[in-house]
Formats: C-alpha cells, structure tokens, sequence
C-alpha cells in the first residue's frame, strides 16, 4: 500500500530540503545541494527555490547547465532580476559575449521605473564587462561609468576606472569628486584617490588643487623654447646656455641621493623603512587600522614604482604580500620592482609559487614570462606573455612586457603592434606612447618619435622618462642645447635619477663644449651605477677632452676591465698613451 502525501506532506518535505540545501550549500558541498535543490524544484514552484538551485549550479560551475534550467523555467525568470543576472553572469563566464549583450538589451530596460538602482548598477557593470572584452572600449566606459553613478559603492566599476589608464586626469577626478559617498565613507574616496595619484607618481592628493608646483615646468617650457630658439640660430650648439640650463642641478642630485642613503642608514631596510614611507597620502586621511591595508600600501608601492624608486616600491609590496602571499592588486607592482633590481632568484621562486596556485590568471604567467626575460629568453618569455594575455586581455603589464620581448630581438614591427594595443587599450596611459616613441628612437624614425613622445608628454607633464627620450631625439637632430634642457628637466622631475639620465646630460653638455658640467654629469652616473663601462668612458673621454690624458687613461682602463668589447674606449685609449707619452717627452726636453 502506497503512502499517500497531501500538501501539508509536501510542504513539510520542501520545508525539509530547504534545511538541507542551506546546510550542505554553507558548507560548500555544491554537488550535495544540487541534489536536494533538483528535488526541491520539482516539489515546489517558488521562484526562491528555483534560484537556489541555479545558483548551486553556479556555485559548482556548471553554466551551461545554469542556462538551461532558466530558459526551461522561462516564465519565471522573465519577472525575476536576480534570476536574469544569474543568467547574464553564466553567459559571461561562458564567454558567449554577443548572446550576453544580447540577453541583457532584451530583458534588461535600464530605464525602468521603481526599479532597484544597485540591481541596475550590476547589469551596467557587467555591459562594460562585455564590451571591454570585445574592445569597444567607448562602450565599455559609458556603461561602467553609469553603474557608478546608479550606485557609488560599485567596487568593480571604479576598480576598472581609476588608476587604469582608461580615462583622463581630468575625468578621474572628476568621477572621484562626483561620487555620492555617505559622509562617515569619505576615507573610501581617499582610498581611490591614492590609486589615482600613484599611477600619476604623485605624493600629493589629487582631489586638491595644485597651488605651488605649477611654476617649475612652466620656467622649465621657457628654457626648453629659449634653447630651441637659440638652437636654430646657431646650429644648435650653445655652450653657455646649456651650462646655465645645468646649473645648480649637481647641488639637487646631491642632495636626493644623500637623502636616500639617509633614510637607508636609519632605517636599514626593515619595518622602520616601511612606516617612514608609507606616512604620505593618503594615510592622514584613513582609519588608522586602513593605512596599512593591503589596497592602501599597494597604492604607495605603485606609487614609489612610477617615480623610479624600485627599492621602496619592493619594501612596501613586501610588506603587503608578507600579510596575504596572493593579493592580486599588489602582485604585478611587486613582480615588476623585482624585475628593475635584477633579483632572477626571487622571480623564478615568485612565479613557481603563483603559477601552482593561480595557474589560470594572468599574473602568474606573467611572472613565469619576467623571468625569461629577464634571463634572456625572450622567445619563451614572449610565449608567456602572450598566455598571460589569453587569460586576461585586458592586462597592462603583459601587453607592454610582450613588446619589450619582440623589442628585444630587433622586432621593431611586432614591438610596435604590442604598444598600439596597449595604446588602444589604455588611452589614459602615457606608457605606451613613450615606448612607441623609443622604439622610434632606435629606429631613427626621429619626426614619428617626436610626435609620439609629445603626446606622452601631454597625458603625463610631469614623467622624466618622457622628458629624457625628447631630449634623446633632440640630440639626434644636433639640438644639443635643447637637449641638455630637457635631460636637466628629466633629472629635476625624477624623484630617483637614473644613470642613464645623468649619462645622456653628459653627453649633450660635451657637445656644447661645457665639459666641467658634463663631467659632473657623469660623475653622478658612474656613483648611481659605478659598473657601467659607458660612463666610465664618458668620464675619460671628458678628462682627455680637458686635456687631462693620464686621469682619463685611468678611467679607459677601468670601462675596458668591464667592457672588453668597448670599441671607442679601446680607441680612444690608445691616443691617450700617445698624448699622454709625447707630452712627458716634451716635459723632459724642456
């Protein structure tokens, strides 16, 4: 005799599953609550337990299977939202964009009366999701700019917004300050802001006008236009004005350089080093629990990365990673300061551990592709790169590491396509423009290199890297006062100089015949990298051009001990035995 279930029984059955599936889904046994909710759904026409069940689906990565039940269910999820994000979400993870884009124009209306502003805010974040994906990026903007706008709090649209490049100075700040933020979150605004100003190496807070700093490059434009004036009248060679443009720049590089080793005998690199240079903004304006956050302290490395001080851009993102080994925000800044101080061990260890853990993230195999890189591998470093870009299109550092890659191996037009991608990609960022420009630069495409370094230098004043390839190019043209402007503008602007910097100053100084500035130049490269053979014969060709041929055989000496290869030192040696033996000839005659 069979048993006889009334609707009383049923509901007490249903009752019954509900407890199940809440109990196996919070413990995370996916398969368990698909079983119970399957049954549940067949028992019961609640649109609640027909979402329990699609989202275990889910939960358990079966998508397809999440598409199926909905479309089965038609009915229902036509007047459901959330049912319709499950939806729209399995088709993303699907990567079906079209159908997505589709689905959500058909049954999302984003004009709809009475309806939920958050819910809506979801729905336009995931539009830019798809359109980002499938490069159109105007779309992709607009759409998660209205989901910031329906709701302040969407995390993943201003994720996407600020500090990526995307937008513009201008409309990044002006987002942040447009943000409807409840007075007691103002520290959330801060939070993004950092984000903002690091990508700009910036110490300041970018939501405050710039009252003081304004006039330096304006005085330093007028030099610029002054020299290039005077360039034109005479050829380009202006020995007076190119030293008066260096002056007083060996008194700053001094004074930076012994600051930092100031702070380095102080604090010696530990925890100490850490707390003093994460005190700048935005942790005045934070909880004090909040500043040192692993979002804030990755925005203070990105910060000191951007500004060339790759030492304390690794102490900060250390000190993130220490607390949590895998955040992903950090990772890339951390990955790329290891890279700039030649620390392979540490990569190949770094990437080993992401790729284990993360194998289908971008990052790791990212890393995994720094490390070729870095050994001189580029034919595996490019293929790394370019799987790194199959998991996330989308991913900054892959793209520019992939043309440096293709760079490297002389590679102009493939390099090239990198960097436009990345351009295209990231419109806001001076970056790729500045490596089109160089790869210009080593080309000799001198007139497209300008071009590209002058729109750099608009989407970016303030970078000295772009400053320094500018007075590179004009140093190619024989604008060599013009030159020495712009590489002294590139060494003020730079918070950390770079050897090469200081190097290329040396060498528009010796051509506009200042050779006591040009030495000075040098002297300051060979302390920022005394194992570099070029500056080492920079200073000896300076000395022997001051007719100071025994110091300068010195100094030939020492770039062919680490250079024997150094053609014009090996040359230039031997005339300066010879100046140097005629000259003591003539001593002893006389």
């Amino acid at each position: 005799m069979g048993s006889a279930y009334d609707q009383e029984t049923v509901q007490n059955i249903c009752a019954r599953l509900r407890v199940l599936v809440q109990d196996s889904f919070q413990k995370h046994l996916y398969t368990t609550a698909i079983f119970f909710a399957d049954k549940l759904v067949s028992l019961s026409d609640d649109a609640e337990d027909l979402y329990t069940l699609a989202e275990c689906y889910f939960k358990n990565r079966e998508y397809r299977r999440v598409l199926h039940l909905l479309k089965k269910h038609g009915d229902v999820t036509s007047s459901n939202e959330r049912l319709k994000l499950l939806a729209a979400q399995s088709l993303i993870e699907c990567r079906d964009w079209e159908e997505c884009l589709r689905y959500l124009e058909q049954n999302v209306p984003m004009d709809e009366q009475g309806a939920d502003p958050k819910m809506l805010s979801v729905f336009a974040l995931l539009r830019g999701k798809v359109y980002e994906v499938t490069e159109n990026q105007e779309n992709a903007l607009l759409w998660y700019e209205k989901a910031v706008q329906l709701d302040p709090y969407c995390h993943e649209a201003l994720d996407r917004l600020i500090g990526n490049h995307l937008l513009t100075l201008e409309r990044e700040v002006g987002l942040l300050k447009g943000l409807r933020l409840h007075q007691e979150d103002e520290w959330l605004r801060h939070l993004y802001a950092a984000k903002l100003a690091a990508t700009r190496s910036s110490s300041e807070n970018p939501l405050e006008p710039r009252a003081v700093p304004a006039e330096a490059p304006a005085a330093a434009r007028s030099n610029v236009v002054a020299a290039d004036s005077s360039a034109a009248a005479d050829g380009g060679v202006t020995p007076t004005a190119a030293s008066a443009a260096a002056s007083g720049s060996e008194d700053w590089w001094r004074k930076g350089n012994k600051q930092r080793k100031l702070s380095q005998a102080g604090f010696g690199g530990g925890a100490g080093a850490v707390d003093y240079l994460i005190g700048g903004y935005p942790a005045p304006l934070l909880p004090p629990a909040l500043a040192e956050n692993g979002n804030a302290l990755a925005a203070q490395a990105t910060r000191f990365f951007y500004q060339g001080d790759y030492e304390s851009c690794y102490l900060v993102s250390k000190k993130v990673l220490e607390e949590d080994p895998y955040h992903l925000a950090t990772l890339p800044v951390h990955i790329s300061s290891l890279v700039m101080s030649d620390m392979k061990n540490v990569v190949f260890y770094v990437a080993h551990q992401l790729v284990n853990a993360y194998p289908s993230t971008a990052v790791a195999w990212f890393t995994a592709g720094c490390y070729y890189f870095m050994i001189k591998k580029y034919e595996h470093a490019r293929r790394l790169f370019h799987k790194a870009l199959g998991f996330d299109h989308n991913f900054a550092p892959a793209w520019i590491a992939y043309g440096h890659a293709f760079a490297q191996h002389d590679e102009s037009d493939q390099a090239l396509a990198a960097y436009r991608t990345a351009s295209r990609l990231f419109p806001g960022s001076q970056l790729p423009w500045l490596f089109i420009g160089m790869e210009y630069v080593r080309t000799n495409s001198l007139q497209l290199a300008q071009q590209c370094l002058e729109y750099a230098r608009t989407l970016m004043p303030t970078d000295p890297h772009i400053y320094n390839e500018i007075g590179v190019v004009a140093f190619h043209k024989k604008c060599y006062s013009k030159a020495a402007d712009l590489l002294t503008q590139a060494i003020r602007l730079s918070r950390t100089p770079h050897e090469t910097m200081c190097s290329n100053l040396g060498h528009a100084l010796l051509k506009c015949g200042a050779y006591d500035r040009a030495l000075e130049a040098f002297q300051q490269a060979h302390r920022l990298n005394p194992t570099s053979a070029g500056v080492l014969s920079g200073i000896a060709f300076t000395l022997h051009l001051q007719g100071k041929p025994n110091q300068a055989i010195v100094y030939y000496h020492r770039a062919l001990s680490i250079d024997r290869s150094d053609a014009f030192a090996s040359e230039m040696l031997s005339y300066a035995v010879q100046e140097a033996g005629e000259r003591s000839d003539f001593l002893m005659e006389s």
